[in-house]
């Protein structure tokens, strides 16, 4: 294994050199108590850099025991793990990578202790050869490689040592071992093992797996209690549960995956099981499990927007007692069992504002908090109860003025078949909501959404004195089984009239000017801009297709893209979730190909920009190219950019800022004033 990819300690009390210990330094001088900062206009246009620059600092996290902080800092090129002893000042560089970056989702195994896997963000998304998964101490010392990364792992491993590992959980009373999931005994299903972070060591913890195992929940001492199984080629879910360590798993339920189901989340301390359920709403809730009768019981939260079903939402302290819920409604929310969190967040949102997410909650008072906002990518703050005080810790991209930023407001509209649409309308800083050039921006998936919050694509827009709309249409994720299944078989059709009538809802409230509209999105948004201007020739003027897909029989037959050549439960389930999500080219051809935008090119009628990625592999250049090609032979305006070093989706700095330069001058020609 060549050093480099070894862990190394580096020297420490290199004070001022770190911003993590920057603004450690903060909390020992003077901060006033709420203090406001004041704005600073400025009226020339801000650079497109500013919107491509990435963050130097993020992912600050306090220690399990409060007495250290790490962070992701730049150094030497990459992000590295950077650690702070908050009662000293000591501060150490704990790894000093300069050909990968560790990944955002490090965990602590203990209080002075470190895992973490590794990522490429200077290579293209897709051919990012990073991952495994390695451990450090906090000052640097004993780092060990757990799991090598993919590509050592392809160069100097044997073959099929490539699997994929995750952390879980720590263990209570463990300084060194975590619970981490693994597929080492088959590709197919993940078992949990016991590792410890010193020796590599690995204990096999489910002897007894169901199979297809995607997820698994312990209890307080670790032990698995409850499982959740998929089967991607018949498109089931399983539900498994047992009472004890001794017991044998049994069945409770099985599912087909686009039907009302309930599946396991969380076990707390008290031996609670929680469950996501939709047999009563068609939102997912969640409710405690009640063994007795293997079904869903007390109902304990549910929203009347979107879905609650995913562990990440049940929030729980050091002792694995539930103190609350976070989530992601039509903005983020909150909701705390807890009264201490709640009094946090009360104070917390009176002083900051919306948008304020409690990250560590210490019982001596001190509170490690996010604030962001649509107009604010967000800053760190630490809260001292006792002293009443909230202190400024970082502002990861120090020069975003906020002041400068649009404002995003919640937009909810009826699609013509009455289905309500979400989404999402940014006002450039300084416009009236009136009379306003739009650029709508569909985002990919199709299964996905787009959230509120500060975002550099849509602030880039919006600061070129564009309104910006984002919607939710039918197929995104998050709000319910109706509005997903409302979409199978519906691209380009009910999908896209639900971004039609969005923008006709806008044009109708006089805030767009209906001479004034373009249309872009990347993946499947690119594949909604060319819709868009196939079926609705005279309602835009202009479309940015970005990486997008261009003929759907394409997207189920390409066997060699990554979607389709991988798939977690077989090779073949992917084909069969398109098959039904998409269209079956046996059965369905005939709706697919009126529904291709390459092959009906000759209705365009507005100027096009395609973007695409000479290395992507999940949407691959040949349908850019295609796009391309049918549009030139029809004689419709095109034009033709490439990223030969990049592949889904533009993701390096510079590449980004010639991207967004290019954007500026197409919008200006065909939108602008």
């Amino acid at each position: 294994m060549p050093a480099a990819f070894f862990l190394r300690r580096l020297s420490f009390m290199k004070y001022f050199s770190s911003a993590l210990l920057r603004w450690w330094l903060v909390l020992c001088l003077v901060a006033p108590a709420f203090a406001a900062t004041d704005a600073v206009s400025e009226s020339k246009l801000i650079p497109v850099e500013h919107f491509a620059r990435q963050p130097s600092l993020r992912a600050i996290q306090f220690s399990p025991d409060g007495k250290w902080l790490a962070a992701l800092e730049s150094y030497r090129g990459r992000m590295n793990i950077t650690t702070v002893e908050v009662a000293t000042g000591v501060h150490y560089h704990a790894t000093e990578y300069t050909d990968f970056d560790v990944g955002a989702g490090y965990q602590w195994v203990s209080s002075k202790r470190l895992v973490f896997s590794l990522i490429d963000t200077k290579a293209a998304l897709g051919v990012r050869h990073g991952g495994g998964l390695f451990a450090v101490n906090v000052d640097g010392s004993e780092g060990k490689v757990l799991r090598p990364t993919s590509l050592i792992c392809s160069r100097e491993w044997a073959a099929g040592c490539v699997r994929w590992i995750s952390p879980l959980r720590r263990l209570p009373g463990a300084a060194d071992e975590m619970l981490v999931m693994a597929n080492d005994r088959s590709a197919r299903s993940a078992d949990l093992y016991r590792m410890n972070t010193r020796t590599g060591r690995m204990t096999l913890v489910t002897t007894e797996n169901p199979g297809n195992v995607i997820r698994w929940v312990t209890d307080y001492d670790g032990t698995p209690r409850a499982a959740l199984s998929a089967d991607g080629l018949a498109m089931r879910n399983t539900f498994w549960y047992r009472d004890s360590a001794e017991t044998p798993w049994q069945q409770v339920a099985s599912f087909d995956t686009y039907e009302p189901q309930f599946e396991p989340l969380v076990m707390t301390k008290d031996g609670t099981l929680y469950v996501a359920s939709n047999l009563e709403s068609d939102k997912m809730g969640i409710y405690k499990f009640d063994p007795k009768t293997r079904r869903p019981g007390e109902k304990v939260i549910a929203h009347s927007l979107v879905d609650l079903d995913y562990p990440g939402i049940l929030q729980l302290n050091e002792e694995r007692e539930l103190v609350g819920f976070q989530f992601e409604a039509d903005k983020p929310g909150a909701y705390w069992v807890n009264p201490h969190y709640a009094r946090v967040q009360a104070t917390l949102d009176r002083a900051l504002g919306e948008g304020v997410e409690l990250l560590d909650v210490f019982d001596d008072g001190r509170v490690l908090a996010l604030q962001a906002s649509d107009r604010d990518p967000g800053t760190y703050y630490l809260y001292d109860e006792h002293k009443k005080q909230v202190h400024e810790l970082y502002r990861p991209r120090d020069w975003i003025k906020p002041e400068q930023m649009g404002s995003t407001r919640v937009v909810r509209y009826k699609a013509r078949d009455a289905l309500e649409v979400p989404g999402y309308l940014t006002i450039p800083a300084g416009k009236e909501a009136h009379d306003l050039p739009l650029v709508v921006w569909v985002h990919g998936g199709p299964w996905a959404r787009d959230d509120w919050g500060w975002n550099s694509y849509v602030q880039f827009f919006a600061s070129r004195g564009y309104a910006v709309f984002q919607p939710n249409y039918r197929g995104s994720e998050g709000f319910g089984l109706k509005h997903m299944t409302s979409s199978f078989k519906k691209l380009g059709q009910a999908m896209q009239d639900d971004v039609t009538d969005g923008v006709r809802y806008l044009v109708s409230e006089g805030i767009v000017d209906a001479k004034r509209i373009c249309i872009g999105g990347g993946s499947y948004g690119g594949y909604a801009t060319m819709m868009g201007l196939i079926r609705e020739p005279d309602l835009f003027r202009c479309g940015i297709d970005y990486v997008g897909v261009v003929d759907l029989q394409w997207w189920i037959d390409i066997g060699y893209t990554d979607f389709n050549s991988q798939s977690r439960y077989g090779v073949n389930a992917a084909e069969v979730h398109l098959k039904r999500a998409i269209g079956d080219p046996s059965k369905d051809l005939t709706m697919m190909e009126a529904n291709s935008p390459r092959l009906h090119a000759e209705k365009v009628k507005a100027a096009v920009l395609i973007v695409h990625g000479g290395l992507d592999r999940r949407v691959p250049i040949v349908h850019g190219e295609a796009m391309r090609d049918a549009l030139r032979k029809a004689g419709k305006p095109v034009e033709w950019l490439v990223y030969s070093d990049e592949a889904h989706g533009v993701v390096k700095p510079e590449n980004i800022a010639d991207m967004f330069s290019h954007w500026e001058t197409f919008l200006a020609t065909h939108i602008g004033h």
